[in-house]
């Protein structure tokens, strides 16, 4: 979510005016998405749409303005250090469609048990997305995005995602957004996923993000905050966790960067 998006989402405004807040737009593959999946699963899934004009899990249904673009950067860290995730994502508005190039470098410790053998596995991802939205309403908006990845590893050909983001904003300053989707594996079993968030901005230079959302057949949830330096630069902060068993916890610290070209 840029700066222009905060003030929207604070503002009366018509969504047949103006996309709702942004708050999620995906990147749809393994290595991609917060290092919550083991080594494998970084290889052979697709592991996440990104979201919330950020890091998020959650899509919004939104795209950027007639001849804006934005880079959106973010650093995951699962908690005790054992995977760690860099994500670089251009993006910029070409006609009735959002085009954007999502590029991961995902890192994983390994240890094969014998002393001083331990070691990292690193696998580095990249492809296409591609976004649509349309106003339903003035508070409704639905879209759809599709993105595929390519690894550095066996087998090349990561997967396919397609997303459906439906936002809905009540009021002038709370924005609902829901996902429904599929991941296409290369390999591997199809898997379907879904999320749901609720954001709010307190002031136009804060705001804030709560989410729930399934991927690989398991669940998380995740609280974030955005701060808004300037008209053009952003910064997000959030923690995300998985509800059973051992699922790993990981920090995300973000920045965004939107620009006219």
């Amino acid at each position: 979510m840029t700066t222009q998006d905060t003030a929207r989402l604070l503002s009366p405004r018509s969504c047949a005016q103006s996309q709702p807040l942004r708050t999620a737009r995906p990147r749809l593959w393994p290595a991609r998405r917060h290092l919550r999946a083991t080594a494998a699963l970084l290889g052979l899934a697709l592991n996440e749409a990104h979201a919330a004009g950020g890091h998020h899990a959650v899509d919004d249904a939104a795209i950027l303005e007639p001849g804006q673009c934005e880079v959106e950067t973010w650093f995951d860290r699962e908690r005790g250090g054992g995977r760690t995730l860099l994500h670089v994502g251009p993006a910029c508005r070409l006609g009735p469609v959002e085009l954007g190039l999502n590029m991961d470098r995902a890192r994983s410790a390994t240890n094969s048990g014998n002393a001083g053998n331990a070691g990292n596995d690193t696998t580095v991802t990249a492809g296409p997305q591609v976004k649509w939205v349309t106003p339903v309403t003035e508070s409704l908006s639905v879209g759809v995005v599709l993105a595929a990845g390519w690894q550095d590893s066996s087998p090349r050909f990561v997967g396919s995602t397609v997303v459906l983001p439906l936002t809905w904003q009540p009021t002038q300053s709370l924005a609902v957004h829901v996902n429904l989707g599929r991941d296409f594996r290369q390999h591997a079993k199809d898997m379907s996923r879904a999320g749901a968030a609720l954001e709010w901005a307190a002031t136009p230079q804060w705001s804030m993000v709560a989410e729930r959302f399934r991927e690989g057949q398991a669940h998380f949830w995740r609280v974030g905050a955005r701060y808004v330096v300037s008209d053009t630069l952003s910064l997000d902060l959030s923690q995300a966790r998985g509800l059973a068993g051992a699922a790993p916890a990981w920090w995300t610290v973000g920045f965004n960067w939107a620009f006219q070209r």
